[in-house]
């Protein structure tokens, strides 16, 4: 077979050498594979060394070396066998020229073969993990009887069977995967035995490197205290919760296992500390916000214990303003912070223009875990706000254009010559989220559920007088390695006895780059009788996409969304949903996708006037940062 493998690649050579004055002048167009029904094509192109060149004008050439495709034969059939397919084989090699003999299309012919299958798994040595934890082990795990004999699910399942057993007090633990003889040639059994070694406790615990930072205030973080038992998740939390203080640039939590495997485990926790005052730059551009900026200058060392003075300025199209905040990371106890702020801030929305000065005082408490073994990563976080905030806004100049519009401006609270509101928020807010994604910047799997309640007027001071619901559930279904079924629910009331103590800057607006694409921002909602959007006081969103991938980087999105605003609260009315299709594509970078979005609307809405002209546009594009959920 390595003859008949040589003598494939050897052909092709011949082929493409025969039209070539020298090697690296015959440009690779494209690599196709037949056959290749277990492995996506764009799994084996990520083994191969050889690459087709990008259809872009601005894209890579890549040129055919005939030695090193020779090598792919050989990774192509490596790779198969480590998927569970020994058998695999390259049986051809279709070499297409071009006329001009300087470009080639390569198909690889593959034979896949008879798999090895795992026929079934059982587990030796694990009478120490607790029933129900063993349960969900077993379930989690990536290989499962039926399956080809894949050796990079084997490992991962050895490895979480291992992380399992450390985490249940068994540091010197060790697993095999021991395969057997299956009931044919074509299939083994899988035997995952585990030797658990002697049951140990936390020992003391050395801290190194620290020099301007207290030690209290690394120790405050651990998750464990000496004479605990023995669990590597432990490790893994301390090493998140000191990490999320922004003093170190590096931090290790590691365990020192004693050579005689003592019941005692030291821990070592390395920190190498990072600058305390920071200043950071940021620009982008968004369809909305056009050119955007971020000004922020921070201590995270703020007289000691790992407080946080802040400074922050950020301008845009839709926003300007200045923000001054404090943050005690510790308040009587670990992952209880309080945040104290001061703001001036301007916002010009689509419909109307509002400026915000005052403060807020945010109790958070953060439940968040790292993941190990069975238990996955979840961000847990609750805060309650006290906010105190004088309100300036004013109504779009076309809302007051509209004669027949006057007394619906008084009933909200505006006057009608001006369109001006004033007034002082002071409220109570409680907010709650939790998030089981492991990617917040591009989610592919988990779920995220967050809820707010704002309470303002009756008891409290101030002018307004409301109550504010908002909920949104998100969830992320990969199908496969590649695919994304990404959807997204959200929903907000707000109550009050009358409009006039309703903020308007509270009501709803649908439409945008992040909500119903098919309209531009804040075009969805109630009208005016002139056809100008006044908001509503109940939205409601939902949308659904396929994402998947195109190309290297490159990927697309198929995006179904729906929305409304009503203007009563606690009122919506599903046949009155406004909706919208399109594609989008994606291109991944260090800080999150960039996206281009095109909805189309489905059910336009009659009489909408966008800057005093009735809207025509069926369609919008949307150009962003970052996923639009």
């Amino acid at each position: 077979m390595p003859l008949v493998r040589r003598t494939l690649a050897l052909v092709a050579l011949a082929l493409i050498v025969s039209a070539c004055r020298e090697t690296g002048d015959v440009q690779v167009t494209s690599i196709r594979f037949e056959g290749a029904d277990a492995i996506s094509a764009s799994e084996l192109k990520d083994v191969i060394a050889t690459r087709d060149s990008g259809s872009l004008p601005w894209s890579r050439r890549h040129f055919f070396d005939s030695e090193e495709f020779e090598r792919d034969v050989s990774r192509i059939e490596s790779f198969y066998a480590e998927r569970g397919y020994p058998n695999a084989k390259v049986v051809g090699v279709d070499v297409e020229l071009n006329a001009a003999k300087d470009k080639v299309d390569l198909t690889v012919r593959i034979n896949e073969g008879e798999p090895v299958i795992v026929e079934n798994i059982s587990f030796e040595g694990l009478d120490a993990i607790p029933a129900d934890h063993l349960e969900q082990l077993q379930s989690r795990l990536p290989i499962s009887a039926g399956m080809p004999r894949d050796q990079r699910l084997i490992l991962t399942s050895h490895d979480m069977v291992l992380s399992e057993l450390r985490d249940h007090g068994f540091p010197y633990a060790g697993v095999r995967m021991v395969e057997r003889p299956g009931s044919r040639e074509s299939a083994i059994h899988l035997a995952v035995t585990a030797e658990t070694g002697p049951e140990a406790v936390f020992g003391a615990v050395t801290i190194d490197g620290d020099v301007s930072v207290d030690e209290n205030v690394i120790r405050r973080e651990f998750a464990f205290s000496e004479g605990d038992l023995y669990r590597v998740s432990r490790l893994s939390e301390t090493q998140r919760r000191l990490n999320s203080l922004r003093l170190f640039q590096f931090v290790n939590v590691a365990p020192r296992l004693p050579d005689d495997r003592a019941p005692q485990v030291p821990v070592v926790v390395t920190v190498v500390e990072g600058k305390h005052r920071r200043l950071e730059l940021a620009a982008g551009y968004g369809v909305e916000e056009r050119a955007r900026g971020r000004i922020n200058w921070s201590h995270v060392n703020f007289f000691g214990g790992a407080r946080t003075g802040e400074l922050e300025a950020r301008a845009s199209r839709l926003e300007q303003g200045f923000r001054a905040s404090v943050i005690e990371p510790y308040i009587f106890q670990r992952g209880l912070s309080l945040r104290l702020s001061g703001v001036n801030w301007w916002a010009n929305e689509p419909v109307y223009e509002s400026r915000s000065s005052g403060g807020r005082a945010v109790l958070t408490k953060d439940f968040s875990r790292a993941g190990i073994g069975v238990r996955r990563a979840v961000r847990n976080v609750v805060s309650v706000s006290f906010i105190q905030e004088y309100e300036d806004y004013t109504i779009a100049q076309e809302a007051l254009d509209d004669p027949t519009f006057r007394d619906e401006l008084i009933a909200l609270g505006l006057n009608p010559e001006t369109g001006r509101g004033t007034g002082t928020v002071t409220a109570f807010e409680l907010d709650f989220e939790r998030n089981t994604s492991p990617q917040p910047l591009n989610p592919r799997m988990g779920y995220m559920v967050a809820g707010n309640i704002e309470k303002a007027g009756q008891w409290l001071r101030g002018t307004f007088d409301y109550t504010e619901l908002m909920g949104e559930v998100r969830g992320y279904i990969p199908f496969g390695s590649k695919v994304v079924w990404a959807n997204r629910l959200r929903s907000g009331t707000v109550a009050g006895p009358s409009s006039a103590l309703i903020p308007f800057y509270k009501r709803y607006f649908v439409g945008g780059s992040t909500s119903v694409r098919g309209w531009g921002r804040y075009q969805v909602s109630p009208l005016s009788p002139s056809g100008d959007p006044i908001g509503g006081r109940t939205m409601l969103e939902v949308s659904t996409e396929a994402r998947f991938p195109i190309r290297g980087k490159l990927g697309g999105v198929l995006f179904v969304d729906g929305g409304n605003a009503w203007n009563d609260p606690w009122s919506v009315k599903m046949s009155e949903l406004r909706w919208a299709v399109g594609p989008g594509i994606r291109y991944d970078t260090p800080v999150g996708p960039l996206r281009l979005d095109i909805g189309i609307q489905l059910n336009p809405i009659d009489g909408l006037v966008i800057e005093g002209n009735p809207e025509t546009r069926k369609w919008r594009a949307h150009f962003s940062i970052g996923q639009a959920f």
